[in-house]
């Protein structure tokens, strides 16, 4: 019994000791080894428990936590290289713009009735011509990448009768330019156009009339204008009148036995022109200042018609039409003085065979081989314009010479003229008035019978001519000068006829029982921004 316990009271410090936790162990040269102390527990009669003076292990010391490198950011992924934008488009200047020539003129004669032109000649006093306006767009653009710069022009015109006259919605027009022009192409000075295109020099402003270069092509054309002066330019195009001269359509059987006709041209032949002018500019004085100076000018026309076959009569035998061409050479002259539009032109012009019946005239009478060869035309002209303060002055004149194909004298054949002078007066630069006076003179080749004299023996050729006297005060909203627009103005004109002028028109013509004709009217004229005129 004894022994048992002896044996209980040995096991409770064990048990406490399981009780417990487990220390840590020491680390190396701390308990362990022969050097240290036995470890707690070690049995041995000799071993002493804790409660009884052995002392406790140290709590292990924890190892010295290494610092961590700091974590390094994950690296962004590097972005693509950028990928170049494609070179943007070269910008260039445009622009839109508006330009107008017009005249508009309502107007009475000394009956009540319209008025009419009282000219008796070709090109005579503008004072009562009829209604007339052009309404020009154009596209301008400067392309930076060529140096070039372009113009896409369109003019429509308008002629009388225009509805409120007529009470007819209605219009009589035409296109009259509708080209592409191209300008400084490589080269500073070089243009280019394609289109269909007035081409036009210096006019008469009196007689409204181009008397050297006047042409309307369906072409093209290239010119050159050096700086010191010097420029030339070559035109080549082709036109077709709706005359029989040129084109005939007929009625033939429908092909394959079809029931009905059908329309063929059996005329169809058109006109092929060029022309080319030259031209020189001499300044004497700067050339970047107005200034006195010469213009000189030398001008060619070159003409050609294919043959072909024309129908006289329904189901007449076809006639043979041979080719056929002309020719016109002519000069200007012009002396300016670089101050208010004073200029004076000299023109002389000399045209043959199909170039000697203008650009849509049908030729009327031909030579035995039904050409126009033996035809010819001569022109010589004069314009000028001059202003010292409030006057100034204004004239035109000119004699045409014209034959047709055929040998006998007839109607077409004719020398005829015209001598105008309107002198301004300008009161201020608000208002002015024009004075003009003006002569014509026409014979036509011609033998015909007195009407006073039925008796008498035919007379010919018949000599006729017309006086003119007007007046036009207006007013100018732009300032003074004689080539300043617009112009708001009443107009009065008389017309005195001679006898032998009203045998020009035909019997119950009212022209041919008056001989003083009176013209009294209002309207306006101007013109603005256009590139109608000149070249």
């Amino acid at each position: 019994m004894r022994e048992l316990s002896i044996v209980a009271l040995s096991l409770l410090p064990l048990s406490s000791a399981l009780a417990q936790p487990a220390a840590e162990q020491p680390p190396a040269g701390q308990g362990g080894g022969d050097a240290g102390a036995p470890p707690s527990g070690g049995g041995g009669e000799g071993g002493a428990p804790p409660e009884q003076g052995g002392a406790p292990p140290e709590p292990a010391k924890p190892e010295p936590t290494k610092p961590e490198p700091p974590k390094e950011e994950p690296k962004k992924p590097e972005p693509p290289p950028a990928v170049p934008e494609p070179p943007k488009e070269t910008p260039h200047k445009g622009s839109f713009e508006f330009g107008s020539y017009g005249r508009v003129i309502a107007a009475v004669n000394g009956e009540g009735g319209p008025g009419r032109d009282a000219d008796i000649v070709a090109h005579g006093s503008r004072m009562d011509e009829d209604n007339y306006m052009e309404a020009e767009l154009r596209r301008e653009d400067d392309w930076d990448k060529t140096g070039i710069h372009t113009n896409v022009v369109l003019t429509l015109a308008l002629a009388s009768p225009v509805f409120h006259w007529s009470g007819e919605f209605e219009l009589n027009a035409a296109i009259r330019n509708m080209y592409l022009e191209a300008r400084d192409i490589g080269v500073k000075g070089l243009t280019a156009w394609a289109g269909s295109r007035m081409v036009r020099g210096d006019d008469i402003y009196v007689l409204d009339w181009w008397p050297l270069d006047n042409l309307n092509l369906l072409g093209a054309g290239v010119s050159y204008a050096h700086e010191v002066g010097t420029s030339g330019q070559l035109v080549v195009g082709a036109t077709q009148p709706n005359v029989p001269f040129f084109k005939q359509t007929v009625e033939r059987p429908a092909p394959l036995d079809q029931y009905g006709s059908v329309a063929i041209p059996l005329l169809d032949r058109q006109k092929l022109i060029g022309a080319l002018r030259l031209q020189h500019h001499q300044k004497f004085g700067p050339k970047d200042k107005p200034s006195p100076g010469l213009k000189a000018v030398l001008y060619g026309e070159g003409y050609a018609l294919p043959e072909g076959q024309y129908e006289p009569e329904p189901g007449a035998e076809l006639e043979q039409l041979p080719s056929d061409g002309g020719f016109t050479v002519g000069g200007q002259v012009t002396l300016y003085s670089g101050k208010r539009d004073t200029f004076v032109h000299l023109f002389a012009r000399y045209s043959g065979n199909l170039a000697a019946y203008g650009q849509f005239a049908r030729p009327g009478h031909l030579n035995l081989e039904k050409t126009t060869e033996g035809a010819r035309e001569v022109v010589v002209a004069a314009a000028g314009n001059a202003e010292i303060e409030f006057f100034g002055v204004m004239m035109g004149a000119y004699f045409r010479s014209f034959r047709d194909a055929s040998e006998p004298l007839d109607f077409e054949d004719v020398d005829e003229g015209a001598v105008v002078l309107r002198p301004t007066f300008s009161f201020g630069e608000i208002a002015g008035v024009a004075l003009e006076g003006a002569f014509e003179m026409a014979q036509r080749g011609v033998v015909y019978q007195n009407p006073l004299e039925p008796d008498a023996a035919p007379e010919g050729p018949a000599i006729g001519s017309v006086w003119r006297l007007g007046i036009a005060p207006y007013i100018s909203p732009a300032g003074r000068g004689n080539y300043v627009r617009p112009h708001i103005r009443a107009i009065y004109n008389l017309a005195i006829r001679d006898e032998g002028s009203r045998q020009f028109y035909p019997e119950d013509h009212p022209f041919r029982a008056r001989e003083l004709e009176h013209y009294f009217g209002l309207g306006a004229e101007w013109w603005f921004n256009s590139s109608s005129y000149g070249f």
